[in-house]
């Protein structure tokens, strides 16, 4: 007869014991629950007292690990609320364990959220993140990611790339709207002079703005690549900037993107501009405005922070359309004889 036994158990988590349970078989199963994870069952073991062997069988709640890997600190505010929202359709679909998560599971998973109406960007972007937690549970042994490789993802819209022409921003700057959307204003202006995305601009500080001889540039943190950039300024972008009275230590005022676009469609209606302008309009802009001036594609892809070429031209051949269709409307001339 065996009076103690002594298991131990390594992990990156604190765990607490939840039962103890030893079978006239001679199994013992001793079941464990994380403060990480303190609504599911971490972890079970079962031991065979005769072999002293001890197999792990993972059994951790999908849901519960997305919302506990949301929660990180490393997640970003604006990333936090999309998981949020992409976990109330996961507890909708039904939750399941990591180790029961299939190819079949994660396929019928896209084809719920498809089904409730939501854009395939929307279904795209929810299914990435969970892809992202899944990712982590593979590091941490939890997971085959081989699983994940097999399912077939929505194919990416081909969206029609909005921007302005310079005769559009002419009319925009000519175009005056209440006090209270200065800083809205200027933001997508100082965008359509640098092609900074709004999270960028948003989180410009004015120890990012940096003097290079004679003029300035930035220097910071790209959030969607994660990156750190380098970036020289016009002379428009300049003058923005010095037109900006320091309040503290961001450059620009905290809006939302809701908040944003809603003024934009506003000062574009005023301005007599009919496109679907929204804020990453400008980035667009910037990029064919730099490519109507002639500037080398390779330079471009630089200025834009593209890490593939082949991004950069997706709007050259925009460009070749609209020279195309310009040509079109030359009059037609008929020599006569």
């Amino acid at each position: 007869m065996i009076d103690t036994m002594n298991i131990k158990i390594e992990s990156d988590f604190r765990f607490s014991v939840v039962s103890i349970q030893y079978s006239a078989t001679g199994e013992l199963s001793i079941s464990l629950s994380s403060d990480v994870f303190p609504n599911s069952t971490r972890y079970q073991y079962s031991a065979s007292l005769g072999s002293g062997q001890a197999e792990e069988k993972p059994a951790i709640s999908l849901l519960e690990y997305t919302k506990s890997y949301a929660a990180s600190a490393s997640i970003k505010p604006q990333t936090k609320d999309t998981y949020r929202l992409m976990c109330r359709h996961l507890e909708a679909y039904g939750d399941t364990t990591i180790e029961k998560v299939s190819t079949a599971y994660l396929q019928d998973f896209i084809q719920y959220l498809q089904s409730q109406g939501l854009m395939t960007g929307t279904v795209r972007l929810y299914f990435q993140k969970l892809a992202c937690v899944l990712h982590d549970a593979y590091k941490n042994g939890f997971f085959d990611d081989r699983i994940l490789q097999r399912v077939k993802r929505p194919k990416r819209e081909q969206k029609k790339r909005c921007f302005l022409t310079e005769k559009d921003l002419k009319n925009l700057t000519k175009t005056k709207l209440s006090d209270e959307y200065n800083n809205i204003q200027t933001m997508f202006l100082f965008s359509c002079m640098t092609g900074l995305r709004y999270g960028d601009v948003q989180g410009l500080r004015w120890k990012d703005v940096k003097r290079n001889g004679k003029h300035l540039q930035l220097e910071f943190h790209q959030q969607k690549t994660d990156t750190y950039e380098r970036l020289p300024l016009c002379a428009e972008a300049e003058a923005l900037l010095r037109a900006q009275k320091r309040s503290g230590e961001y450059v620009f005022k905290e809006e939302t993107n809701q908040k944003v676009n809603v003024v934009l469609k506003r000062w574009c209606k005023k301005a007599k501009i009919k496109k679907p302008v929204s804020f990453h309009s400008a980035r667009h802009t910037f990029c064919v405005l730099l490519l109507t001036k002639d500037v080398p594609i390779y330079t471009v892809q630089q200025l834009m922070c593209h890490s593939d070429i082949g991004t950069t031209k997706v709007y050259a051949d925009l460009l070749n359309k609209t020279k195309a269709k310009a040509l079109r409307k030359l009059p037609s001339l008929t020599l006569h004889q």
